[in-house]
């Protein structure tokens, strides 16, 4: 996903008026930059369940018994609270390869949704200021997500608890996940914004 045409027009044509040719070859190199920024679910990590840790177990059976007393009383009663963290690989690929400068690229803010199961859930934003080097090596963004299973699937108990453990448990992972981030950027001509949401998925890197 790139910036829109009109939106570089315009970038481009601000420095024009006040520069030469040599900033706008980086303004240039900038957009270049920004547009191949790459997200990517990477996984999950410290997944609990009203607080119980999944991160050992593969089946309801591997519940104690005091466990799943817990968990069946709170899903009688409609609750089944969850914490975790959603790790989303981002890359920047503009390696000065071209004879261009190496560009980092800062992340200042990131706006973003989840969706279980293809269920939209809840919505943050990311905690804090992350920059992204150049070269193609991956930074992870953490997102710490609280929710409510009750509130968004109306299943049985061991299909909710199979839900948490597909996700958070030892066999688990982020394949059930999708994001929609907005990414902020900060970079040599200031701030910029992707025109649209982004799609993360664990599959591929996407622009």
């Amino acid at each position: 996903m790139g910036f829109s045409r009109f939106g570089r027009a315009i970038a481009i044509g601000l420095f024009l008026l006040s520069t030469g040719c040599g900033t706008v070859r980086q303004v240039t190199e900038a957009l270049v930059g920004i547009e191949r920024l790459r997200f990517r679910l990477q996984g999950v990590s410290d997944f609990r369940l009203a607080g119980i840790p999944l991160a050992q177990k593969r089946r309801v059976a591997d519940f104690s018994v005091t466990e799943a007393a817990q968990l069946l009383g709170l899903y009688r009663a409609g609750k089944l609270p969850a914490e975790f963290t959603v790790e989303v690989a981002v890359i920047n690929p503009n390696d000065g390869v071209g004879g261009r400068r190496r560009l980092p690229v800062t992340l200042t803010q990131m706006k973003w949704r989840l969706s279980i199961d293809r269920v939209p859930t809840v919505s943050g934003v990311m905690a804090q200021p992350i920059e992204v080097p150049p070269g193609g090596e991956s930074v992870i963004v953490p997102l710490q997500v609280q929710l409510d299973l009750m509130e968004f699937f109306r299943q049985t108990y061991e299909d909710v608890l199979q839900l948490a453990l597909g996700i958070g448990g030892a066999q688990g992972g982020p394949s059930r996940l999708t994001l929609e981030v907005e990414p902020v950027l900060s970079t040599p001509i200031g701030t910029l914004r992707y025109p649209q949401p982004v799609t993360v998925v664990d599959k591929e890197f996407r622009p």
